[in-house]
């Protein structure tokens, strides 16, 4: 596949429904864009219910047969998660925004943006998303300004909607699903032909480096 795409693992916790709410929406609003994607967690779907159909319990004790049923019933199922996503696939895949409909006041370019610098904004969707761990916004980043060099304390999911950026590993096209960690060191700099917007999902704060980490104090949110 060419371009940026979650992993396998990532698109069989999807298809399990066993993601967090934020990374799932992340995972969603990817495959608006990449079919590859789409059809990859359909194959794990199906893959899904065959197993279900043919699992057999492994003794002839009730109480295993129960506790079995129980967890399957306490976790979304593959069919479920299929259900969940048809909606979304047959309305979304030529808008890149209808995964975030339900946590938008509005469309996209006429959103309030918080301004954090001079060259980049801010819409916090952590609030309206409302997970307990995680931060979810949508950033807006000037045709050619620099995010400065950090690394993660947590995971974090970036998807760009719209624009281009570059960093240390690459160049990334609208539609590109990125993750990093803390074995990641990066600084983001947008096209300059372009402003860029992407949506990102972070498990901890970003932690800045160099000169930077003068900020990191103020970047707490637990």
């Amino acid at each position: 596949m060419n371009g940026s795409h979650p992993d396998e693992m990532t698109l069989m916790d999807y298809a399990a429904g066993s993601l967090s709410i934020p990374q799932a929406l992340a995972v969603s609003v990817h495959m608006c864009f990449c079919h590859e994607c789409r059809s990859l967690v359909k194959n794990f779907n199906h893959l899904g219910g065959a197993l279900l159909e043919t699992l057999k319990p492994a003794s002839a004790d009730d109480s295993v047969f129960d506790a079995l049923m129980a967890s399957l019933e306490a976790r979304p199922s593959a069919a479920r998660a299929k259900k969940n996503t048809t909606h979304l696939e047959e309305k979304s895949v030529p808008h890149f925004t209808n995964p975030l409909l339900r946590y938008l006041p509005t469309s996209i370019d006429k959103l309030p943006w918080q301004r954090q610098t001079k060259e980049i904004g801010q819409f916090d969707l952590t609030p309206l998303v409302n997970v307990k761990g995680f931060r979810v916004a949508l950033q807006k980043i000037k045709a050619g300004a620099k995010i400065p060099t950090h690394t993660h304390k947590g995971i974090e999911y970036t998807v760009l909607l719209s624009g281009a950026f570059s960093d240390e590993m690459g160049v990334y096209q609208a539609g590109d699903f990125i993750a990093r960690d803390a074995s990641h060191h990066h600084s983001p700099v947008a096209l300059q032909n372009e402003d860029c917007i992407c949506l990102t999902v972070l498990s901890a704060p970003l932690k800045f480096t160099g000169w930077y980490r003068i900020l990191n104090p103020f970047m707490s949110w637990r």
